[in-house]
């Protein structure tokens, strides 16, 4: 390989993957590239994860939803019902 060709592989930000997705997304990018949203389906994904980055990075509970603390479920002692109640006779 050139030296040339060798720089201009290194300023490039770009990484070939593979990635497995959803039928249903799959659908939902095709129709999206249909609407000329996007340029490509590496722009439409790039896109994507750019705003996940971004709203991780800045507004994680936007993607995870408020945390609530759960009550501990450890069982206390067992208080019978009839408290109080003469039993039937």
């Amino acid at each position: 390989m050139t030296e040339r060709r060798q720089q201009a592989q290194r300023r490039v930000k770009s990484v070939p993957v593979t990635v497995t997705i959803d039928r249903e997304i799959m659908e939902f990018l095709d129709l999206v590239l249909e609407r000329r949203v996007f340029r490509s389906r590496s722009h439409a994904v790039n896109a994507a994860l750019d705003y996940l980055k971004w709203t991780l990075e800045n507004e994680p509970t936007r993607f995870f939803g408020p945390r609530a603390v759960q009550p501990s479920k450890v069982p206390g002692p067992r208080i019978p019902q009839n408290r109080g109640q003469q039993p039937p006779r």
